[in-house]
């Protein structure tokens, strides 16, 4: 019965090739290449999105070029044997045009027998080098990035090309946990404070400088003021000296013109001269009002002239 089942599949599938001239169409969809075995082997080609005529007894096997992600959660050792738990995930794609050497290296199932098992050894390997506390909070980003380059590195050249590792969520003991949570708050406080002093300290330093800077400029505007004063009194005693020194030099002046018109004039002063101004005297004073005697001498001899005329009433004084 089940031989009859087989001919007649193998009637009604000859029937097929022969009324469709003995072969099919393979489709590759978007973002998907292709890879075609024959009975004598595969295709060096490889088949971009499309529908493609193929023979009869070929098989048509078809590769994601798109980024894929896979989620894996991984349990691993810390560098004192703490057993964690990462929640990681990995992106990557394949290089479409090495379709076909994947297919034969690798095949289908390249996450599961390289990637997979790659990604697992290189995060127990990097994860093994650091403290629980490490892992937990300050060096994810180390982690992260030593692993995509351990990976990177273990299948360069496979055909895959790897876009990122990302750890996701890092799973402690849930006491180890708290330990370390508590110790994070504790060195947040100690930063905290270092800095309330750090600001303090800051503060003091700004006072101490405006303070500083205060007295300095007190300083210079009290020299200032002093330089001021110095320059004023220099400026006033310069002043006066030189005041009494035009005072000086003006009657310096003075008496050497005095002098000098003194000189030229006993050059011209004569005794008929100094004999003609003692008559003009006499006749001014003689011409005065008042009674008067006037004793006049002159070239050693003297003369007594009364000068004194009478009252109203034309009587000569007594």
């Amino acid at each position: 019965m089940t031989s009859r089942l087989e001919l007649r599949l193998f009637v009604i599938i000859l029937g097929l090739a022969i009324l469709t001239g003995g072969c099919f169409y393979a489709h590759v969809g978007a973002g998907e290449v292709a890879v075609v075995r024959t009975p004598s082997g595969v295709e060096k080609r490889v088949y971009q999105p499309g529908d493609w005529h193929i023979g009869f007894f070929d098989k048509a096997t078809t590769y994601s070029a798109r980024s894929q992600e896979r989620e894996e959660e991984l349990k691993v050792q810390s560098s004192d044997g703490l057993g964690i738990i990462l929640e990681t995930s990995i992106r990557y794609h394949i290089v479409p045009g090495e379709a076909v050497e994947l297919d034969q290296e690798l095949g289908n199932d390249y996450y599961a027998i390289l990637i997979g098992p790659t990604l697992r050894s290189q995060a127990r390997r990097v994860v093994g080098r650091f403290k629980p506390e490490e892992i937990y909070s300050t060096q994810r980003e180390l982690i992260e990035r030593q692993i995509r380059e351990g990976v990177e590195a273990a299948i360069k050249g496979r055909h895959i090309e790897l876009e990122a590792v990302l750890v996701r969520n890092v799973q402690l003991p849930q006491e180890i946990q708290q330990v370390i949570i508590q110790k994070l708050e504790a060195e947040q406080s100690a930063l905290k404070m270092q800095y309330v002093l750090a600001e303090q300290a800051s503060e003091d330093q700004r006072k101490l400088a405006a303070a500083k800077a205060t007295a300095d400029r007190q300083k210079i505007e009290s020299e200032a003021a002093a330089d001021a004063a110095r320059l004023k009194a220099r400026g006033e005693a310069d002043s006066v000296r030189i005041a009494a020194q035009a005072a000086a030099d003006a009657k310096a002046l003075d008496a050497a013109a005095t002098a000098n018109y003194e000189k030229q004039v006993q050059q011209y002063l004569t005794a008929s001269i100094l004999r003609l101004q003692e008559i003009e005297a006499s006749k001014a004073l003689a011409r005065s009002p008042n009674a008067k005697l006037v004793l006049m001498g002159g070239a050693g001899a003297h003369t007594l002239l009364d000068l004194r005329g009478g009252d109203d009433k034309g009587r000569p004084y007594p």
